[in-house]
């Protein structure tokens, strides 16, 4: 056999592994995105549940805090304020991950629905109109359009 044949064949071979190393190189960055997402989706969630999860008293005020500030006294006003924001931060938390592809657009459709069912009360955008200024615009946009879509269900008010 000639030497300029089997250095061919060999530059063939080499090439398909190549390809292939290149394939499979592909192939894990895939999986590293997903299990990036997966975790992204988990931490979110967890701090959602963290704010959202509270005893009896905490639960009371947060619903008395809904329908809006001026029924609440100064402490209560600062312990509503601040969860809220909480939760404002964790929106805008998932609007980053978002722009950064770090969470699927399945899980980002959820926020637009969850905002405009807490826009639907009085102590939501009482509380956002003192804290948005401390976001950027982009994030304001945002929340503001998600705001006045229309929900058919308030699970915060237990009306569905």
């Amino acid at each position: 056999m000639n030497w300029e044949i089997m250095g061919a064949l060999g530059e063939i071979v080499g090439g398909f592994g190549v390809v292939l190393s290149l394939l499979y190189l592909a192939r894990q960055i895939t999986n590293n995105t997903l299990s990036n997402q997966s975790a992204a989706i988990s931490h979110l969630t967890d701090q959602i549940m963290r704010v959202t999860m509270v005893d009896i008293e905490s639960g009371s005020l947060f619903y008395k805090g809904l329908k809006g500030l001026d029924g609440l006294d100064e402490t209560e006003r600062l312990i509503f304020v601040q969860r809220v924001t909480a939760i404002f931060l964790i929106w805008f938390n998932a609007h980053l991950q978002y722009k950064r592809k770090l969470i699927p657009d399945e899980f980002w459709d959820t926020f637009a629905g969850d905002i405009a069912s807490y826009f639907q009360h009085a102590g939501i955008n009482d509380t956002w109109q003192l804290i948005k200024s401390g976001f950027p615009q982009n994030y304001v946009s945002y929340v503001e359009q998600s705001s006045r879509l229309k929900t058919n269900v308030d699970y915060l008010a237990r009306t569905y």
